[in-house]
Formats: structure tokens, C-alpha cells, sequence
């Protein structure tokens, strides 16, 4: 069956939004509960929630701490940031002590118990001074634009990470399908980079069109970082800054068939906060700490774009998050043995003697992360209980344009789409309106060109620098082949410093490009002269 009959056959843009590090039960786990106000009291049936269960991790003395409701003020929690590097999961997700990637067995002796968190957490080299707030996940008060889709469109409370690790090799299964063997930010290097087709290849052999649309700088998206068949189309239009999403979401068609939409993921005297939902790696920030509220305004302004837009009907929404970035979760990930998906991609082992090798041969996810899809096509309170992970964006552009099949490896290939979510024959016509986040009272403060202006400055040149950035850095530095640039990364101390380096390189790749289009303009003139 073809989209032109099947459930595709409306649907000609698909967008999707991946923000970061938060689990399911993190931010929707107490989606529904009878001590929530209406709609979120009533839990449908199939909902894989914390709602009426008896959960718990020990903590250091053994003692029990039950999964609780996070305070309703608290959107910066977990801070500080947990631990999302392989080993950690492991240690998360088994219930073991902390130990180095090359001590984190390749075949767990025992079954996932989920009962690791507050253990981890507490071995971090930055411990909270209370590790039990792991146990605390955020209710719909806390994340209101994110809570409103999942229940009047579709929920999927079973879409897992595609590995059990951090950002850049989760992200790149929604690109590629693989991460090549590696399991960590850093790959076998200073950092990630994987080398095999992507969907955005598949899309352009296929004449379809495309776009990763920025919310800062090109050299901090991590789709061109981490993507080497992506670095041919940097400075053409299949890049874009966010606002021209907001602009094409507003004409008829001009929309690309897949957008893809990165958020800010440091903060930029430029660009702005950070608004990724990342937990607050740092306790200095320009904006004050990461919080919850900018990512919902971000997720209100995506679908905004889309709800008011010519292309409602034929727009299908995904929002997901790369990761569950340390916080807590109830549900074991699914293995080789109980799920068809989770196997090798492409049978490549790095063995632990290598750089960034792990011995891992791919045949379990990772923990749970939201996942909910939006579209005129989607029920109110559709729940999908079937396992996706992140291939399932890549089998869904697939089906969804009727692309060449078998492209991007064996995890692809046998990874749902999400066409489930498309269970309407009718397209709605309510099209649910969703407030709009209020801003908090620190940044209403900050109103006053001056003082932002003072203040941003003062901050940006106190706030250190997070790993992740530092590991982003270093992709700069190998996206522009400047080897003496890593050894420069190591010597920065500040956020400030970072963003100067992006801004300089991306000021250079501009001006070499335009020098290029002079040649060539040049060459032409004087040619026809």
C-alpha cells in the first residue's frame, strides 16, 4: 500500500524537533494522575505512566526514595546535569557501581532493574547535595505546551533511545541509522563524526527537498558536526536559521518535505538562551539556569508555525528527545530478545583496545525519551504503545515519500513508522489552541536593552565551559580541517571564549565563499570581455 492510499497519503511535510536529555517519566511520566488538574486526572487505560505504581530506587544507605511529583517551580531540576555517557547508563540502568567504558561489560549478567539512578548520581564528579531528586519528575504544570499535544494528539510511552548513551550517537541514528560503532560524544577522537548516507541523501537522490533549520550558529548545529556527508551542503540553503521555518511554515508550500529542527544548545549574547530542555550543565548562565520553560515556549512556537499555517493538514509533527540524559525512568530497555529493532545496524564492534571502543555490539536501547506526534490527522488522546526508537523518524520519511528501501541499515529496516498516529480518515477541524508561555518574572526584569546588554556580558565572561560544548568545539575544528584548533579548545575556559571561536569560523567560512562567488563572477566577466 503506497502513501498515495495508505496513511501517508495526505501527509507532504514531515517536521521534526529533537531537543534534549529528559526522560519519559522525567517530563510526562505524571502526564496523568488523579491528583492533576483536568484534563490530566484521568489516565486512559494503555498509559504506560507512575501514576498508582510502587516505584522506588536506594539511595545511599539502601533506603527506599519512591518516585515523587517535582515542585511546580522547580523547572531547572536535575541540576546539577546527570550522568548520559555509556557507562553511566550502565550503571543507571543495572543498578552498579560507576566504573570507566572499558569496565562496562558488553553482555549484562542480569536483567535491567531501573534501580541505579540515585547511585549514580551521587558517584557523579559533581554530586548534587541531595541525589534523591533524581526520584522527582516535572507534572503538566511544569511543561504545558509539551503536556497539551501529548494529550490532544499522540503519545508514543514507549520510544526509547536508539543506544544507551549520550547526544551525538543517538542524534545520529535519526540522521544515519548508525553510529559507526562508537558509543560517546567523543567517538574515537576529540570528537564524534560518522561517515555513512543519511536520510538527507536519500531525500536528495530522490528529488525531495529538505532543510536543518538552526537556532544559533551553523557551527553548533550538531547535525553538520556530527554528519560528514552533511558538510557539502554547509552555506547552501539546506541550512537555515530557525526563524526561516517560522516564515516557510507560513506559505503555502514552503515547507520543505522534511524539516529538521535543531534548538539553542549554549547560550548566545547572539542568538539567545538556551532552550534544548537540556539540565543545567553549568551553574552560571547567561539567561540564568536552563529550564524547562524556554524548551515549552520553543515546542509553542514550532507548532504554532504549523497550526496557523496553509500547511496544516498536510504536516505531520514529531517531537522527540535525543536521550534520557540521566534522569529517572522506570521501564527497562528493550533487548535483542524481547525486540525486534534492537539489533547491530551495521555488525560494527569497536573492541574496548581501540580509541572510544566499547566492545558494544548494539543489541539493546536505551532508556525511554517523550515522544509525541501532532497532525490534523492524529486523535485526541491517542496513546502508542508499540516500541519505536530513533530510526523510526528515518523509516517514517521512508514510507512516508515512498523512498528507496534498505538505505540506512538493518535498525531501519525493521523500525515502525509512526503512521499509527495517523488514525483520523478525516482531517480535524478544531485544530486545539495552546496557550502561550508566560515569561518568568527573572526575564521580565531583564526587558531593559542596558541592563541585558550589561548583564549578558558580565555573565558570559564568568560562565565555564560544559563538556559538551567543549566535544562540539572540537567538531568545529574538524569540520574545518584545523588540526592546531584542538589544542587551542583545551585552553579555553569560558562560554564566552567558545562562541568567539564558532563565530570566527563561521565569519570565515561566509567570507571564503563570497571570495569564491567573486572568482567566479570575475572569471565569467572577464571571460565574456
Amino acid at each position: 500500500m503506497g502513501p498515495e492510499s495508505g496513511p501517508w497519503r495526505n501527509i507532504e511535510h514531515i517536521v521534526v524537533l529533537m531537543l534534549e536529555n529528559r526522560s519519559f517519566d522525567s517530563l510526562l511520566g505524571w502526564l496523568y494522575d488523579p491528583g492533576n488538574e483536568p484534563p490530566y486526572n484521568q489516565a486512559p487505560k494503555n498509559f504506560e505512566g507512575l501514576s498508582g505504581k510502587s516505584l522506588s530506587n536506594p539511595d545511599q544507605n539502601g533506603n527506599p526514595v519512591p518516585v515523587r511529583k517535582a515542585d511546580v517551580r522547580d523547572v531547572v531540576g536535575p541540576l546539577p546535569n546527570p550522568g548520559e555517557p555509556y557507562e553511566d547508563v550502565y550503571s543507571q540502568v543495572y543498578d552498579q557501581p560507576r566504573c570507566a567504558l572499558v569496565n562496562v561489560p558488553p553482555n549484562p549478567t542480569g536483567p535491567p532493574t531501573m534501580k541505579g539512578f540515585i547511585r549514580n548520581y551521587s558517584e557523579q564528579s559533581k554530586p548534587p547535595a541531595n541525589p534523591r531528586i533524581i526520584m522527582e519528575c516535572h507534572t503538566p504544570a511544569a511543561v504545558p505546551v509539551l503536556s497539551a499535544l501529548a494529550h490532544n494528539y499522540a503519545a508514543c510511552d514507549h520510544w526509547f533511545a536508539s543506544i544507551p548513551t549520550q547526544t551525538f550517537c543517538n542524534r545520529s541514528f535519526v540522521h544515519a541509522g548508525t553510529s559507526s560503532g562508537y558509543v560517546n560524544n567523543a567517538g574515537g577522537g576529540h570528537c564524534f563524526v560518522n561517515d555513512t548516507p543519511t536520510i538527507f541523501d536519500v531525500l536528495e537522490a530522490a528529488g525531495k527537498s529538505w532543510t536543518i533549520f538552526c537556532g544559533s550558529w551553523l557551527l553548533e548545529c550538531f547535525a553538520l558536526l556530527t554528519q560528514k556527508r552533511l558538510w557539502k551542503y554547509a552555506l547552501t540553503d539546506r541550512f537555515a536559521h530557525f526563524g526561516k521555518f517560522i516564515s516557510a511554515a507560513s506559505r503555502k508550500g514552503g515547507l520543505p518535505n522534511y524539516s529538521f529542527i535543531e534548538p539553542i544548545y549554549f547560550d548566545s549574547i547572539v542568538w539567545g538562551a538556551e532552550n534544548d530542555m537540556h539540565p543545567e550543565c553549568n551553574f552560571y548562565e547567561f539567561y540564568g539556569p536552563s529550564n524547562l520553560h524556554k524548551g515549552d515556549a520553543l515546542i509553542w512556537k514550532v507548532y504554532e508555525a504549523i497550526r496557523n499555517g496553509p500547511n496544516w493538514e498536510s504536516t505531520c509533527l514529531i517531537v522527540l528527545f535525543d536521550e534520557h540524559g540521566g534522569c529517572y525512568d522506570h521501564v527497562p530497555p528493550p533487548t535483542s530478545a524481547d525486540c525486534p529493532v534492537a539489533v547491530s545496524p551495521d555488525g560494527i564492534v569497536i573492541p574496548k583496545t581501540a580509541r572510544g571502543g566499547s566492545g558494544f555490539d548494539f543489541d539493546r536501547l536505551g532508556p525511554r525519551v517523550p515522544a509525541i506526534i501532532v497532525s490534523a490527522y492524529t486523535k485526541a488522546g491517542t496513546i502508542l504503545n508499540d516500541v519505536f526508537e530513533h530510526t523510526s523518524v528515518l523509516s517514517t520519511i521512508v514510507n512516508c515519500f515512498s523512498l528507496p528501501r534498505n538505505q540506512l541499515g538493518a535498525r531501519q529496516a525493521r523500525a515502525k513508522d509512526v503512521s499509527a498516529a495517523l488514525n483520523s480518515p478525516a482531517a480535524r477541524t478544531d485544530k486545539p489552541e495552546i496557550q502561550k508561555p508566560t515569561s518568568s518574572v527573572f526575564e521580565e526584569l531583564k526587558e531593559e536593552a542596558h541592563f541585558i546588554a550589561h548583564l549578558r556580558l558580565v555573565n558570559a565572561q564568568k560562565k565555564p565551559m560544559s563538556d559538551l560544548q567543549r566535544v562540539a568545539l572540537h567538531g568545529v575544528a574538524n569540520f574545518a580541517g584545523d588540526e592546531s584548533l584542538h589544542a587551542r579548545i583545551e585552553g579555553l575556559q569560558t562560554e564566552l571564549e567558545g562562541g568567539t571561536v564558532v563565530a570566527e569560523h563561521e565569519a570565515k567560512m561566509v567570507k571564503e565563499k563570497i571570495a569564491r562567488i567573486a572568482g567566479i563572477s570575475g572569471a565569467n566577466s572577464t571571460g565574456r570581455e
